[in-house]
């Protein structure tokens, strides 16, 4: 892209940054993603045997998962960190859906928001492109969603440190953790935009194309079942091998989103 496509995406992009200022409803349901994914792991590693008085170690049968889990990083651990970072791990799944069900929010409310307002009728007609167009509202919402994620392993890391176990807050800094939330979550997060912006295009209704990102969720969602009930363990190289693969995904969903944004059907049917 020259110069000049670089200027409007960016000055397109920050129309983006201005609007969800004005309707900070949007991130509701992205921040109570971001809320459970902290706190929902914290209270049962934490929280829970604190207020039970029945400390991780006296259950043998998860010190016994927990040995044979073997969480990166927690050689070494007493019997209860050793379960802490099980539970803490055995959660973190939760945290890579944050970035997509944000993605998804703010891409679909982005595109199906300007035709219900009537101003996407306007870009429209100006000399935009629609790769730029795109560019500019998913990377918007890619941004924004990556913010959201790091705000949440940042609080997640700060809140382990705090409360668990010592040695327990490094288990979240290892390869593993990197490959899931430095490569699967933004990757899948890159999947739920450009298929957002293929069913924005079409749709006419903000949540019924928020629908179609059952399909980026529920094979992240299936991964976090199977990893609770033991049935896997993802290694670092199964991580990055799916991020490579979700890129792959959505290069390819990208070049589909540009070519099925029917700008003069848009203009003919919102005016």
């Amino acid at each position: 892209m020259s110069g000049a496509s670089w200027a409007r995406i960016r000055a397109l992009g920050g129309k983006e940054v201005a609007e969800l200022r004005a309707a900070k409803g949007v991130l509701l349901g992205p921040v109570a993603m971001l809320v459970t994914a902290v706190l929902m792991p914290l209270v049962l590693a934490v929280g829970v045997p604190a207020w039970s008085g029945e400390p991780l170690d006296d259950t043998a049968d998860l010190v016994r998962l927990a040995q044979q889990f073997q969480v990166p990083g927690a050689a070494g651990l007493s019997d209860a960190a050793l379960v802490q970072a099980l539970l803490l791990h055995q959660f973190l799944p939760l945290m890579a859906l944050v970035p997509v069900v944000g993605a998804m929010t703010l891409v679909t409310t982005a595109i199906v928001g300007e035709k219900q307002a009537r101003t996407l009728e306007p870009l429209l007609a100006t000399p935009l492109t629609t790769a730029e167009l795109l560019v500019a509202k998913t990377g918007t919402a890619f941004v924004l969603a990556l913010t959201l994620l790091a705000t949440g392993l940042v609080l997640l890391i700060a809140g382990t440190a705090l409360a668990a176990a010592p040695g327990v807050a490094a288990t979240l800094v290892t390869g593993r953790v990197i490959a899931l939330v430095g490569g699967v979550a933004p990757a899948a997060s890159l999947v739920a935009l450009t298929l957002g912006a293929i069913v924005s295009s079409r749709a006419k209704d903000a949540r019924a194309a928020q629908q179609a990102g059952v399909v980026v969720v529920l094979p992240l969602v299936g991964g976090f079942v199977a990893q609770l009930n033991s049935q896997t363990a993802f290694s670092t190289a199964d991580l990055l091998l799916a991020t490579a693969g979700l890129v792959a995904v959505a290069a390819g969903l990208g070049w589909v989103a540009v070519r099925v944004f029917d700008r003069e059907r848009i203009l003919t049917e919102w005016t």
